[in-house]
């Protein structure tokens, strides 16, 4: 057995502010609240994958189909397939043999690996007798590597995917002939079954652990933070950058001195002796001790991507007091964390200020049945713009515009605008972004689709994504306004009811049923391993061994408590991907660089990770204007209100982000970050102008609609059961029978744009 102890519990996204107190404030002094490990978490990636109502929409590229349209399937023949694993092992075999395990090594990966010749041909022989089906007494390693295989078939880059496989499957191949050849020597499971005790802080005082639960616009979170307000020492832990900001600027507008900690916008107050903070989740001080600690949104601690983070804020906060804002079906697993740590558990419920109704009927598709307030959510970008454009088109009034991928100071713009009753933007169309309290006066919900794709597959909403959005309805008083009025009875009388309802008839149903339905208790916490696994593991493996493969094979190795389970890491996964070539990088900057905000279906922003990468492997020091790869000339282009033009600005803002997330973890490599904030206010202004000053391009919307009348799209499935039973039209193109999950209109806007949906709506 590999030994590897279990230490306590650091993330690498507090590691950097050790330099903080230096590096932002000249007249402030370090203290011991920003000395950390530079240990850092890992990520899992899920063993099986979800079921699928449809394959993703993929652009397809190959020698077979050269026009096979996204998402469409080819089969293949068991010889055309053993030919692929073939050619692929030969390529491998030659890309081993050539490529040095390391900058400083002599070794070849292949000679690193297989010094003595002994392992590569046994396992060839494997791989071929795998694919055949000829191999006898095949073992569960045996299948979960041909299920691998099969995985890269149907994939836009199947060469290198194929390679990748076969390459990680002889890299267990000869770890596990060298643990049978030693039975000292087995595969490494680190123990992550106690993650209570990675946070030895916290566990050596008796936490008064406060949760508030209740719906949304209940005034749980301005209770929370009123008492961290009266306490004038602890922190807020926020899930977006602009919640993390509006409390910030909150304390500060009352003259309290408050620092703000996201990941690429750090502003430490002049006053030394400040201990307030605000932060986004990931980025929380679980260190230093506080009065109290307020975490909202308590509930995604189940999150399959950031769940690890809120289970991180919780179990290390070394705060006298414990705030948790959120769902009550959080409740029982808050119940069995605190029982587990020692802490003493006060339930606090809450319910709405305001009533909410689920409408009787819909908009019927018509969007001049819209009233002022009115918001419309939908789910992806490409959506979004349309769905602004045609508003517009059939009103004659603004839309105000709010989705993930906005710089957050464009949200609270967009935001503003739409809340502003003395100005002409009477209706918002926003992404599921708003179900995370963003503070928005909307009336009425209305829901454009119930279905969204995850980044892998098309899925429907579930019941508490419903609810969590809906419940968004009737915010025309925030809940700091409501109880802040003297006069209650006359607050009550003039409360506003919140209103839900669908743009379509057919999406009603599914929306009343959820909206009545229970919530589903959450059972289960997300976790990651501390990041010191990462280095020991690296350390005690062959020289040249891939980070991905050490990355995923050490998360899917790990044995957890029945109360938690590991995160996803599909995107740490294809950033280590995308730097893996880059020679020089330690183990631990790999790590840092793989928890980045990096990882993005454009390619300029890949090309921007893998030369900011290739910068810190080189230790040279740069600033924003000395990286070619950052497309700072897109500011020198006139502004227009084309897709391509938004795009391209989203985009830079991406690579701005980057650069000011990195620079704040290698300080002395990315420099004059001044330089690289005014670019970034730079862009997020065109951003502004872009969204405000045009309007519907009529042009567009006809050929949109033109397409949908030549098309016949199926119906979206509501249920997971129905997406294998779906007929299509006789007169579709068999290369769009996948493309239609996404929705009709998404595929119509797409075809008219001829450019694929690349940027998901992320909040």
């Amino acid at each position: 057995m590999l030994a590897i102890s279990t230490r306590r519990g650091q993330c690498l996204f507090c590691s950097f502010r050790a330099l903080l107190a230096t590096s932002t404030s000249p007249n402030r002094q370090r203290s011991s609240r920003y000395e950390y490990s530079s240990s850092a978490p890992l990520w899992r990636e899920k063993t099986k994958p979800p079921r699928r109502h449809a394959e993703p929409p993929r652009k397809v590229r190959s020698s077979t189909t050269p026009n096979r349209r996204p998402g469409s399937h080819i089969n293949l023949s068991p010889e055309a397939i053993s030919n692929r694993v073939r050619t692929s092992l030969e390529s491998l075999k030659k890309r081993l043999a050539s490529t040095k395990a390391d900058s400083d090594s002599e070794l070849t990966q292949l000679a690193a690996l297989d010094p003595d010749r002994i392992y590569w041909d046994g396992f060839k022989s494997k791989i071929e007798q795998i694919v055949t089906g000829s191999r006898e007494n095949r073992t569960a390693e045996d299948d979960r590597l041909l299920a691998e295989i099969g995985h890269t078939q149907n994939s836009t880059e199947w060469r290198a995917d194929l390679e990748r496989v076969l390459h990680f499957g002889f890299i267990d191949h000869v770890l596990l002939r060298k643990a049978g050849q030693d039975p000292g020597d087995k595969s490494v499971r680190p123990d992550l079954r106690y993650p209570t005790e990675w946070y030895t802080a916290a566990r050596q005082i008796q936490r008064d652990v406060h949760l508030h639960i209740g719906p949304t616009n209940s005034g749980k979170t301005y209770n929370a933070l009123k008492r961290l307000e009266e306490s004038g020492s602890g922190f807020y832990a926020g899930p977006l950058r602009l919640l993390a900001h509006e409390v910030f600027s909150r304390f500060k507008a009352k003259g309290l001195s408050c620092d703000l900690v996201t990941g690429d916008d750090v502003r430490i107050d002049d006053n030394p002796n400040v201990m307030l903070s605000a932060s986004t989740v990931e980025m929380v001080d679980v260190t230093t001790p506080v009065e109290v600690a307020v975490i909202d949104e308590i509930q995604m601690m189940a999150s399959e991507d950031r769940g690890w983070a809120w289970t991180r804020a919780f179990l290390g906060a070394n705060a006298k007091e414990v705030h948790l804002c959120g769902e009550a079906r959080v409740l029982p697993l808050i119940r069995e964390l605190t029982a587990s740590t020692g802490d003493s558990l006060h339930v606090h419920e809450y319910k709405r200020l305001n009533p909410l109704k689920v409408m009787s009927k819909s908009l019927g598709g018509n969007l001049k049945n819209l009233r002022k307030g009115d918001c419309i959510v939908t789910f992806s970008v490409f959506s979004l713009h349309a769905m602004k454009k045609q508003i517009e088109l059939d009103t004659g009034r603004r839309c105000a515009i709010v989705y993930g991928s906005l710089p957050p100071e464009t949200r609270a713009q967009q935001a503003a605008l739409f809340n502003d009753p003395d100005n002409d933007y009477d209706f918002l169309v926003a992404s599921d972004a708003i179900g995370m309290g963003l503070n928005l006066s909307v009336k009425r919900i209305i829901f454009h689709g119930v279905s969204k794709y995850n980044g892998s597959y098309t899925e429907q909403l579930t019941v508490p994504q419903i609810k969590q959005i809906g419940g968004r309805a009737g915010r025309y008083r925030s809940s700091h306004q409501a109880m802040n009025t003297s006069n209650k009875s006359e607050n009550a009388t003039e409360v506003n009811v919140g209103l839900v309802t669908t743009l379509n008839d057919e999406d009603l149903p599914v929306v009343r049923d959820a909206m009545a339905a229970e919530d589903p208790p959450i059972k289960l916490a997300g976790l990651l391993p501390p990041g010191d696994f990462m280095e020991d593991l690296a350390t005690r493996l062959p020289e040249g061994i891939p980070f991905e493969y050490i990355l995923k094979r050490l998360c899917q190795s790990a044995t957890i408590h029945r109360r938690f389970k590991l995160c996803n890491i599909r995107d740490q996964s294809r950033i280590a991907r995308i730097i893996e070539s880059i020679r020089g990088l330690t183990t631990n900057q790999r790590v840092v660089l793989t928890a980045a905000p990096g990882y993005s279906s454009s390619n300029d922003v890949t090309l921007v990770m893998k030369a900011l990468a290739q910068v810190i492997a080189e230790q040279r020091q740069v600033t924003v204007v000395d990286v070619a790869e950052i497309n700072l000339e897109v500011l020198e282009k006139p502004i227009s209100g084309e897709r391509e033009y938004l795009q391209s600005l989203e985009d830079l803002h991406k690579s701005l982000i980057l650069f000011l997330w990195l620079s704040y973890r290698f300080i002395g490599t990315f420099k004059d970050r001044d330089m690289a904030m005014y670019a970034k206010e730079m862009v997020e202004d065109r951003i502004n102008t872009c969204l405000r000053e045009f309007s519907a391009n009529p042009e567009l919307r006809k050929r949109v609609l033109s397409y949908k009348k030549r098309m016949d799209f199926p119906k979206i499935p509501t249920h997971e059961a129905d997406a294998s039973n779906l007929d299509f039209p006789a007169n579709q193109d068999p290369a769009l029978r996948l493309d239609w999950t996404r929705g009709s209109e998404e595929v119509a806007f797409e075809e008219a744009q001829s450019a694929p949906a690349t940027v998901p709506a992320h909040a």
